[in-house]
């Protein structure tokens, strides 16, 4: 096995055992015994718990700055396979998996934050370019707000406990803020008129 797929067994394994039973009660041994590895192999790719933590968060932030690769091309297709890759993810409380990580390994969860966070700006400047290019911008918008909307929306998915208890999958979930940055809830013609179901 090499040592790239060693890596990505330890790192699944972190991430599964961290989400399901939280950060304090996983050790290092339970992350090996889960992978099919030794403690050794774990300390030589992690070096210590907090290496464990920082790989778990760092896979979380790749799949952020895999969608934000390539520009304005297939922005629509890379956001749907955002919402796809994070439904992937293993089951667990995600909002309470952060603010652990964010109480016990502080300088962790910064570093995972601002990756994710660049990621996500990078996004939204995709989709305002690919929109701007397809004239389907509305002059009038509050580009601020917007902004705020769209952080809202991608953050909210992967934190929103309401979200994280329901059955939705996130790729169901992504695929319904696409199409509603993209193209509005109300037909044309609509907007005033009382809300039919």
């Amino acid at each position: 096995m090499g040592i790239d797929a060693t890596f990505e067994r330890i790192t699944n394994a972190a991430l599964t055992l961290l989400l399901q039973r939280g950060v304090r009660r996983t050790t290092l041994a339970d992350v090996a015994y889960e992978a099919g590895v030794t403690r050794v192999t774990i300390y030589r790719y992690c070096k210590d718990k907090r290496g464990m933590v920082r790989a778990a968060c760092m896979r979380i932030a790749a799949i952020f700055q895999k969608a934000a690769t390539g520009g304005v091309i297939d922005i629509d297709l890379r956001l749907s396979q955002l919402g796809k890759d994070l439904s992937e993810l293993p089951k667990g409380n995600l909002l309470a998996r952060f603010e652990e990580i964010g109480q016990l390994y502080p300088e962790v969860y910064e570093e995972f934050r601002a990756a994710r966070h660049g990621a996500i700006d990078q996004l939204f400047r995709q989709t305002l370019s690919a929109a701007t290019q397809e004239r389907t911008l509305r002059e009038e918008i509050n580009l601020d707000v917007l902004k705020v909307l769209f952080w809202a929306a991608v953050m909210g998915l992967v934190e929103n406990s309401a979200l994280i208890s329901s059955n939705i999958s996130l790729a169901e979930i992504f695929a319904t803020v696409t199409e509603v940055f993209q193209h509005g809830v109300l037909k044309a013609g609509t907007a005033g008129e009382g809300y039919v179901p």
